[in-house]
């Protein structure tokens, strides 16, 4: 059974278009959740970092208590005198210890605050491994997609194209045509059979890489929603709710304070330190007398602790400590600027590519028309066929760079929905 997500993933976030337009995605979605192994490793570095928070929890109070019970059996020579061996001595001994060590400087609060704040990095880490799997899922898919729509097309242009390779072999059997245009229909279809042996060697590629982050397991695809109108992009927000929703961002930010914490508790540690420690014992021969107030011992200690010389080593710790802050506050710097300039330049793209969609939709409908008049003109005799062919390998290419220009938009609306932190 998969771990229970986090409340980083489970976060509420703004709705997905593409999530209701393709529907086959959010089984995708579920099956990486449970089944892929590299979210499963991370679901464990999560539990790790929550073990670790909890025992330095634990130990922030610095109080401790001890139990501890023996029995010794022991003869000291076994010469004999008198005739008598020498006693054998029994001792039965009971105590309990209690230490606290009063965290004076903070030390052991800082501690416990970075262990607090690396299981918090560690559950938006999860976060951020989840949405990278789910955002390559859909890729694969859209992928997928993408080549079963151009087989399906490429299957109507070959049939097309056929027709009018039999038109050819007509009209050249009737002395009408001549052998090149024959050659000419025949090279355009090797071309599309070449075209389709790619498209399937891409939608293969596509099915291996889902079932790789799938966890091995090959799901029924569909392509009901390929008809669908493509969805219209959510609106972008305030870049301050971009950076509370990228888990990179939330991930940057927590190693950045868990990195000040860690410096915080390394300064303390080169303060003098007072521990505490209180002893109640109990010894006796006999078990039963034990517990008899002239069997009790009692002590109290207090230790005051300072390290006056260890090599530099407390000195080197805080400096490593202070250049890991450094670190970490440019990782988060980097860390939001990267994700402001992702949403800038996804929306760049879908601007210009949804622009370029509808310029080639276009085109391919004035290129089909085209080879349409012309095709009517060959057959009554006006034109030469080399003009049929040119219109129809325009019109073909034209359909060709339409279905790219469709897969791109799609693909770019996954992209925005990624940058801005949509709800997967």
């Amino acid at each position: 059974m998969a771990e229970p997500a986090p409340d980083a993933v489970r976060q509420p976030l703004i709705p997905s278009a593409l999530l209701v337009t393709y529907p086959v995605l959010r089984d995708l979605f579920a099956e990486v959740r449970v089944a892929n192994a590299e979210r499963e490793a991370a679901v464990a570095r999560w539990a790790q970092a929550k073990a670790l928070a909890e025992a330095a929890n634990a130990q922030a109070g610095g109080l401790t208590v001890a139990l501890s019970a023996s029995a010794n059996r022991s003869q000291a020579s076994r010469e004999v005198r008198g005739g008598l061996p020498t006693p054998v001595v029994t001792q039965t001994q009971v105590g309990a210890t209690v230490g606290w060590d009063p965290d004076l400087f903070g030390k052991n609060r800082a501690a416990e605050r970075a262990a607090a704040l690396r299981a918090e990095a560690a559950e938006w880490d999860l976060a951020r491994v989840e949405r990278a799997l789910l955002l390559e899922a859909a890729r694969a898919y859209f992928e997928w997609l993408a080549a079963h729509e151009r087989l399906t097309l490429n299957a109507a242009q070959r049939e097309v194209v056929g027709r009018s390779q039999e038109l050819i072999a007509a009209r050249v059997a009737a002395g009408l045509a001549s052998e090149r245009e024959a050659m000419q229909v025949a090279t355009l279809i090797a071309q599309l059979q070449a075209q389709r042996a790619q498209l399937l060697g891409r939608r293969a590629a596509a099915e291996e890489r889902l079932a790789l982050v799938t966890g091995g397991k090959r799901l029924p695809l569909s392509d009901a929603s390929a008809s669908a109108p493509l969805p219209v992009p959510v609106a972008a927000d305030l870049p301050v709710d971009l950076v509370r929703r990228r888990p990179e961002v939330q991930l940057a930010e927590r190693r950045l304070l868990a990195a000040i914490a860690e410096a915080t508790r390394a300064e303390a540690a080169r303060y003098p330190s007072l521990p505490l420690t209180g002893t109640l014992a109990w010894a006796a021969a006999n078990p039963t007398a034990m517990w008899q107030m002239s069997a009790a011992a009692w002590a109290l200690a207090a230790n005051l602790t300072l390290t006056l010389f260890d090599g530099g080593r407390q000195a080197s710790e805080l400096d490593a400590a202070l250049a890991a802050v450094r670190e970490a506050a440019a990782n988060y710097r980097q860390a939001v600027l990267a994700a402001v300039a992702e949403v800038e330049q996804a929306a760049a793209a879908l601007a210009s590519n949804d622009e370029r969609r509808v310029a080639l939709d276009a085109a391919a409908a004035a290129a089909e028309r085209a080879w349409q008049l012309l095709s009517a003109q060959y057959a009554a005799g006006l034109v030469d066929y080399a003009l049929v062919l040119e219109a129809q390998r325009t019109w073909l290419t034209a359909q060709e760079a339409a279905r790219e220009a469709l897969a791109q938009s799609r693909s770019d609306r996954l992209q925005w929905e990624y940058a801005l932190g949509v709800n997967w």
